[in-house]
């Protein structure tokens, strides 16, 4: 299940024949480059056949190129689409309707292989009609071209083999489904997800997300089933309209998902919630969570960190920050399911509510903890809710959350105040400030407090030998290849003795705003 596909592997077989230089995100531009199939040379794309009918796109995006998407591309089963460093992808979308709201259509497999100082970029062609957003909105989903839905994203087939997208910007998706929309689970209308991949075939499908920044949504950013999956140190802004979550993992998920920053989002930043009692197993670990919450008006949603409907896995070492509600450990979804308290270990994660006083009135409401919920403040957590009575029927915790919030769990940000970010209506804000660094000042009690290998105390690695799947798959887990010099593989990085997406070593999300 870890391998690529026989057709795959052989074209990356004579890739790397070719090209001796190193891969990884400090590859240089000017270096010789992985190439794998035909250079795509055309940038209007795609092409179009002598009937008039699109030519799937395989082969390889040249370094530094911009080309131009003026209709769905697809990539069939067995080809790949490769994207060297420093391409520019512009789609030429509206999001008006399914036909003038392009999207990928991946079959096959579609690398995205930016480097930190060559990033590719997936957005809209801007034109008067199809502005960009700007600094100016701040809580304005009416009219903030972020939510417009230009495009349709990336849409995985069935048996499609990998997605990797690493420091690679995609921006402006959501445009609406059309007549094809129950075969990708959905109907006529709805907005498409950033990504969607369901793997129904034979073998897990791979998706390794790495480094990126997702900006703009309509509704969720990564909605997968049926994959192995890594999530890693990337950025999510402006996602979800009036909801929708930065990640939504379903069914037959096993990952990770650590050192992604979350910023502003409709429902929660980081949520598992498989379906139909098939496991979904995701470790989530040193997340930095921020403003999230807030647009989505519906009950049992949160705003943080959610599990729900037989999910589980490793949930340790996170920072939330101003948002509608810390983790939650559901008893009772939208679907009536509850999360997989069995497979579900959790601790050492810091909540914090900056305002230092209590929201009332026409103030959405914030709380360390959802009451009635399985959820327990751990001894190893930061936040100010108090442990209730357990109920003995369903398990539930009853605690109190205190109404005086202290600035005592401020995990003081280097240049990022809480305090004053969270005072009026602040805390709906769902723009990263320019220059914001979520990096940990000294004397942050966020420093030396999380769980890493070869800790003690309260450092100590996390262990639930009752647990079968979560002693089965590990933390993090090991069903992709991780190989940090190897672009084709994932780029895992380890719990970090620091909370938060950006620990003080310097090993956690690159980015900078």
């Amino acid at each position: 299940m870890k391998k690529v596909s026989l057709k795959m592997g052989a074209l990356l077989l004579i890739a790397t024949s070719l090209f001796s230089c190193s891969k990884n995100e400090s590859s240089n531009i000017s270096k010789p480059l992985t190439v794998i199939g035909q250079a795509i040379s055309d940038t209007i794309l795609p092409q179009m056949d002598g009937n008039g009918n699109p030519i799937p796109l395989k082969g390889t995006m040249l370094a530094g190129k911009t080309y131009h998407i003026m209709s769905d591309v697809t990539i069939n089963e067995g080809d790949t689409l490769y994207v060297q460093p420093g391409v520019n992808v512009l789609i030429h979308g509206d999001g008006k309707s399914p036909k003038t709201s392009p999207c990928f259509y991946v079959n096959g497999s579609l690398i995205s292989s930016g480097t930190k100082t060559a990033p590719n970029w997936f957005t809209v062609f801007a034109t008067a009609a199809t502005p960009k957003s700007n600094s100016s909105y701040h809580d304005d989903v009416v009219n903030d071209p972020a939510f417009a839905g230009y495009w349709g994203g990336f849409q995985c087939g069935p048996n499609a083999n990998l997605l990797l997208l690493r420091w690679t910007h995609v921006e402006y998706t959501g445009g609406p489904w059309g007549d094809n929309a129950a075969d990708y689970g959905a109907k006529p209308g709805d907005a498409r997800f950033t990504i969607s991949m369901d793997n129904t075939g034979a073998t897990p499908g791979k998706l390794i997300v790495e480094d990126s920044w997702f900006y703009g949504a309509v509704d969720d950013g990564i909605r997968p089933q049926n994959v192995y999956m890594s999530i890693m140190r990337n950025t999510f802004e402006k996602m979800g309209a009036t909801g929708g979550e930065s990640t939504n993992i379903k069914n037959g998920v096993y990952g990770d998902m650590a050192y992604n920053l979350t910023y502003g989002i409709a429902t929660n930043g980081l949520k598992t919630a498989g379906k139909d009692g098939k496991p979904c197993l995701v470790n989530i670990y040193n997340n930095t969570v921020v403003n999230c919450g807030f647009r989505q008006l519906k009950a049992t949603r949160n705003g943080s960190i959610n599990t729900e409907t037989n999910a589980g896995g490793f949930i340790y070492n996170n920072i939330i920050v101003n948002c509608k509600s810390g983790l939650r450990i559901s008893y009772q979804s939208q679907k009536g399911k509850p999360s997989d308290t069995l497979n579900t270990a959790y601790g050492n994660n810091l909540t914090c509510i900056g305002r230092g006083t209590p929201m009332g009135g026409a103030e959405q409401f914030m709380i360390y903890i959802e009451p009635n919920q399985f959820t327990l403040k751990q001894p190893t957590d930061f936040n100010g809710y108090n442990n209730g009575a357990i109920d003995p029927a369903t398990g539930t915790n009853a605690g109190i959350n205190n109404s005086n919030d202290s600035l005592k769990y401020d995990p003081k940000f280097v240049n990022y105040d809480v305090k004053a970010q969270s005072a009026g209506s602040s805390y709906r804000n769902y723009a990263i400030p320019a220059g914001a660094d979520f990096h940990l000042k000294s004397g942050s009690m966020a420093i030396g407090s999380g769980v890493y290998k070869g800790g003690t105390g309260i450092n100590k690695y996390p262990a639930k030998p009752s647990a079968p799947l979560l002693s089965q798959y590990g933390f993090p887990m090991t069903l992709l290849v991780n190989n940090g010099s190897d672009e084709f593989s994932a780029h895992i990085t380890p719990p970090n003795k620091d909370l938060g997406a950006f620990p003080t070593d310097g090993t956690g999300n690159q980015q900078t705003y």
